[in-house]
């Protein structure tokens, strides 16, 4: 049951596991009348990095990123992978500006661990958009929509940034 909810790759939760974090984190947020965030994150110019270094440079670069994050999350916080180089951030009891706060703290983490291929450093960035969850009107998809359109702005404002929406 447990190898269901997870992406193999990476050792997060995958959509399914996100999905069940989203429903008890809703209830909890509803009975507790606490904030709840997501935040979206997308690995910046992972195309470049696949096609200059192979996929396998990009599947160890994802898992480096997993790594890092998850070590830097508070304990009540989840990731998941949303597909390709997204992952979703689950942020109970935060509001936007946490949020925000969260992602930048975690941008910092990861600019702060290298990724080594070989001998070679290479920098890892990330992109991201958050959004506080309306609970509720907000269904998973739609909350995720809000995000990404943020980190579409983030991205087409010169990646490596964080923009609420």
């Amino acid at each position: 049951y447990e190898r269901a909810r997870r992406d193999r790759l990476t050792g997060t939760l995958n959509r399914s596991g996100l999905e069940e974090i989203w429903l008890r984190e809703v209830e909890q947020a509803k009975t507790g009348a606490t904030d709840l965030s997501i935040g979206i994150l997308d690995v910046d110019n992972f195309k470049a990095l696949n096609d200059t270094h192979g996929h396998q440079v990009g599947d160890e670069a994802l898992i480096h990123l997993a790594s890092i994050i998850r070590n830097a999350l508070h304990g009540t916080d989840t990731l998941a992978r949303y597909g390709g180089e997204e992952f979703v951030v689950v942020l109970p009891d935060t509001d936007e500006k946490g949020a925000e706060a969260v992602m930048t703290r975690l941008q910092r983490e990861l600019t702060k661990h290298f990724f080594l291929h070989g001998n070679e450093r290479l920098l890892i960035t990330f992109s991201a958009g958050v959004t506080k969850v309306q609970i509720e009107r907000d269904t998973l998809i739609s909350a995720v929509e809000r995000a990404d359109k943020a980190l579409y702005k983030a991205k087409n404002a010169g990646k490596n940034r964080v923009v609420a929406g």
